[in-house]
């Protein structure tokens, strides 16, 4: 299916009137990314729709005015919108616009694509609707063209993409491939809590059957003795 034609599907098209009434509320630069768009451009599903944007409005306020436009507009996806999982990046990360966010925390070309307000999809780096094509993945490098990562930051790239790579059986780029597996030595300059919470996350993403087989994948990078731990 053509960009355009996704763009012109119902729930699509629903999808940006939510996030225009969210404009309208003074909701800046609400935007779609990773899950639900990458399911539109490369296939699989998703469970649910996260809405990220800047400003002033604390996120909490923001849930309240997304679960009213959701009743005014009622898209016929309601039931996948995250009404708790609407994100302010600028009061998390700083960062003074949405498309920053997901350059910086959205890992690659594919989960960057992002729905507008304007209908539109958005493909900040060049590379993501080529790459959904050719199941390519292609870590962002936004954030070490920015500064240096914390080792924290560094491993969450690495084990969000090789979920990636085990779920959906891309391909990396060379450059991605080198980025992954020269970064298993960071996971020794984490803290006993951050290894905690890698840890933690890893065995909610798989159910018991799952982790063989994603093991194998983890293991290609250098990564797979994080099911260990």
């Amino acid at each position: 299916m053509q960009i355009n034609e996704i763009e012109n599907l119902p729930e699509v098209q629903a999808s940006a009137q939510v996030l225009s009434e969210l404009e309208s509320q003074g909701i800046k630069e609400a935007s779609i990314a990773a899950g639900w768009t990458r399911t539109l451009i490369a296939g699989g599903s998703t469970s649910d729709i996260d809405v990220s944007y800047v400003g002033t409005i604390h996120y909490e306020d923001a849930q309240a005015i997304l679960a009213h436009v959701l009743d005014n507009v009622n898209p016929p996806n309601r039931e996948m919108w995250d009404i708790k999982g609407i994100w302010n990046a600028e009061i998390a990360y700083g960062v003074k616009h949405t498309v920053d966010n997901f350059l910086l925390y959205y890992l690659n070309s594919i989960d960057s694509v992002y729905l507008a307000s304007d209908g539109k999809l958005h493909d900040p780096t060049g590379y993501g609707f080529q790459d959904a094509q050719t199941k390519t993945l292609r870590i962002n490098n936004y954030d070490l063209d920015r500064r240096p990562t914390t080792a924290a930051e560094e491993v969450n790239v690495c084990l969000e993409n090789c979920r990636r790579l085990a779920k959906f059986g891309w391909t990396p780029t060379d450059r991605t491939f080198e980025r992954i597996t020269k970064s298993v030595s960071r996971w020794l300059e984490l803290s006993d809590k951050e290894k905690s919470y890698f840890i933690r996350k890893l065995r909610t993403k798989y159910s018991d059957q799952e982790r063989l087989s994603a093991r194998v994948k983890y293991d290609l990078y250098g990564w797979g003795f994080v099911f260990d731990l």
